[in-house]
């Protein structure tokens, strides 16, 4: 299956520092309401008399705690509240405290640092593509790209056919479609350590990289659109953010979303190992 990013009524639009977002459908709600509601009867003989009877309306009812407004609001974004409980009521309670720091009950709602479905960028507006892996095959000496990779590069590849743009991918991609001839691509490489071993490159740090490869190109990055799995893409938009750049995922864009349980890295291999560990990385970004 693959998501398809287009335009809504509830939006994103990241722009130089971290910037708002929107998605996700409804989530449930913890209130009811009931309207006054007048009961009017009339008769000819005897003359017509009229009667009403009026209910008091219930008063709307917010969640009394932290942990349930956290709850309400990732149930939506995530579309299963299911999850969302479990994940919320896994969390340290440190974490739940630096969470409450920075997005405080009343901002719970909407707070971009809880997006997981942004609002899209219009296709024309974007000058360039940063694409983030996610997940792998095999071992890092002997690496397979893995389903997810290879329908990331099948995404890349049908965009840049429509709006050639240069491409700043994770290496995993890049090999795969500078295996496939898709032009100006640029490879954002893991660095190795004194033992020839490949060292982890974080979202930020492949954000960051790419900042620098477009700089030594003398080529600016411009309105970047971001490029990876679906759960991630949010908080691939975030550290884009944070490092300056104005960016948003290209309308229309087919990202996958299907998770594969053969992954190497263990937390990409479904969305009840992957979304606790992106919740806790989205409250380590910085602010």
């Amino acid at each position: 299956m693959r998501r398809t990013w287009t335009v809504g009524s509830v939006g994103l639009m990241l722009a130089l520092g971290l910037v708002g977002c929107g998605g996700g459908d409804d989530g449930s709600e913890a209130s009811e309401a009931t309207t006054a509601t007048t009961a009017i009867t009339t008769q000819t003989d005897p003359p017509p008399s009229t009667t009403a009877t009026t209910s008091q309306p219930i008063p709307t009812v917010t969640p009394a705690d932290y942990p349930s407004a956290l709850t309400n609001r990732l149930a939506t974004e995530w579309d299963d509240e299911t999850l969302a409980n479990e994940v919320v009521v896994g969390l340290a309670p440190e974490s739940l405290d630096t969470l409450e720091e920075r997005v405080p009950a009343q901002d719970l709602a909407t707070d971009p640092l809880l997006t997981y479905r942004p609002e899209p960028l219009p296709a024309d507006e974007i000058d360039s593509l940063i694409v983030f892996t996610f997940g792998y095959r095999g071992e890092d000496t002997d690496r397979d790209p893995g389903p997810v990779n290879e329908a990331m590069a099948d995404t890349v590849e049908a965009f840049v056919a429509d709006h050639p743009v240069p491409v700043f991918a994770q290496t995993t991609v890049a090999n795969l479609l500078t295996e496939r001839e898709v032009p100006n691509v640029t490879s954002l490489d893991q660095g190795t350590d004194s033992d020839g071993n490949l060292v982890y490159l974080s979202t930020e740090g492949a954000a960051q990289l790419a900042v620098s490869k477009s700089e030594e190109a003398g080529e600016p990055l411009g309105t970047v659109g971001v490029v990876g799995f679906a759960d991630h893409v949010g908080r691939c938009l975030l550290t884009t953010a944070s490092v300056g750049l104005t960016a948003g995922v290209p309308e229309g864009l087919d990202l996958p979303d299907d998770y594969d349980p053969e992954s190497s890295q263990p937390w990409t291999r479904s969305r009840a190992a992957y979304l606790p560990t992106d919740l806790q990385a989205r409250i380590a970004l910085p602010t």
